[in-house]
């Protein structure tokens, strides 16, 4: 549920102390990036030794220049250096070729697919939802969970995502820290500390019925997470200076709340721009690929400096791949098959890459086939990560692959 109209903290940076985290004592968070509009798996894991890839892509294929290899086989986008920085120092894996069986090519229903866990039937919930209400200990259905939180616009026609979506479950959406402030009535006297006492005081009194008294609930919690929030700004320093980027600077916002006591264990935030490339690919893809390896790697150098990399993991998706062979506008068309990324610590992670490269001839309609079922690397992270059980989640009859130590 997205509170960005009723509150808006000053989230800067100041020279203090960690304040103490609330990932103390074992517990784990999950970051999901969502890269919106359709990546082109084919060029961000490069299968640079197959010939039918030069082949399919005449123009766009990634030659020396725009390759950083991996292996004998197989490479990262050149814009990905960061992440390759990252994989060699043991925080990264890669699952290739992921998807789901009879792919489908709407943005908006492969969207819902990635964010519901059920590519069959209509979305009724998220799989992030679902996890949080069986992780949840609040115990009040109407209450604003501090477990769950998204900064940024990652719904589909603004707001919340699907993913947290519950009849249960409220989380945190907004579009940044510094829209999540209460504001005082400057015509009303009272200073706005003052105002916020008046307002908490309202929202205090007993609704009538139950419509009235979720609204009082929800706007309350909304009240005191505000305020909570906006404190976080003075227990907390970067360790490294993030890119300027919007991207990266929702990754310092979840830094800072990481690095507190607040409690939320995931978050969820979408990359800068569309990886919808249906033409002049290469420039828009580069573009992209640079700002999210260059905000997670600032990312995940900050979290170690607070001693936190070790804790948090970090999964990357986009709602579809892209065909094999290029189209006529020197870009990509809505495809199949896709990479996932997987971050964290050398110490969390198992590094490498798991799954297996789809084939460039053996294909479907001009599409990959999927290799990995994405519920897999969702129950793995549900199970071996956060220590839930998957199967409510995401149903059972999906192998764990061995990417969490």
């Amino acid at each position: 549920m997205s509170m960005a109209g009723m509150l808006a903290p000053t989230f800067l940076a100041q020279t203090v102390a960690a304040a103490p985290s609330s990932l103390a004592g074992g517990k784990k968070a999950l970051v999901v990036v969502q890269m919106t509009g359709g990546n082109d798996g084919l060029n961000t894991l490069v299968p640079y030794a197959d010939g039918a890839y030069y082949k399919a892509r005449p123009t766009l294929g990634l030659k020396d220049d725009g390759i950083i290899k991996l292996n004998d086989q197989l490479a990262l986008h050149a814009s990905l250096k960061d992440f390759k920085t990252m994989y060699d120092n043991g925080q990264m894996a890669i699952v290739a070729g992921a998807g789901y069986p009879n792919p489908n090519y709407s943005h908006f229903r492969s969207m819902e697919i990635w964010q519901s866990a059920n590519p069959d039937s209509a979305a009724r919930d998220g799989w992030l939802g679902r996890y949080l209400n069986a992780a949840s200990s609040a115990g009040d259905p109407n209450a604003l969970t501090k477990l769950g939180m998204t900064i940024g616009n990652t719904g589909q026609g603004g707001g919340a995502p699907l993913a947290f979506s519950t009849e249960k479950t409220v989380v945190l959406s907004f579009g940044g820290i510094n829209n999540f402030q209460f504001r005082g009535d400057p015509s009303v006297k009272g200073d706005k500390e003052a105002q916020l006492a008046a307002a908490r005081k309202i929202y205090n009194i007993a609704a009538q019925n139950s419509t009235a008294e979720y609204i009082r609930k929800t706007a309350l919690d909304a009240l005191n997470a505000s305020d909570s929030l906006a404190k976080i700004s003075t227990e907390y320093k970067p360790a490294v200076t993030y890119p300027k980027t919007p991207f990266a600077d929702r990754l310092q916002q979840i830094a800072q709340i990481l690095n507190s006591d607040y409690g939320t264990r995931v978050f969820y935030v979408a990359t800068d721009g569309s990886y919808d490339t249906h033409f002049n690919q290469a420039i828009t893809q580069s573009r992209l690929h640079q700002t999210l390896a260059e905000g997670l790697n600032a990312f995940y150098q900050d979290l170690q400096a607070h001693g936190l990399a070790e804790a948090v993991l970090t999964m990357t998706f986009s709602e579809f791949g892209r065909r094999v062979a290029e189209n006529g506008s020197k870009g990509t068309d809505h495809g199949s098959a896709e990479p996932m990324f997987i971050l964290g610590g050398k110490n969390a992670l198992k590094p490498g890459i798991y799954g297996k490269q789809p084939s460039l001839t053996e294909l479907d309609n001009g599409n990959m086939k999927v290799q990995v079922d994405f519920r897999a690397v969702y129950g793995t992270v549900l199970k071996n990560w956060l220590g839930a059980d998957p199967t409510p989640v995401v149903g059972s009859g999906f192998p764990a692959l061995d990417f969490v130590k």
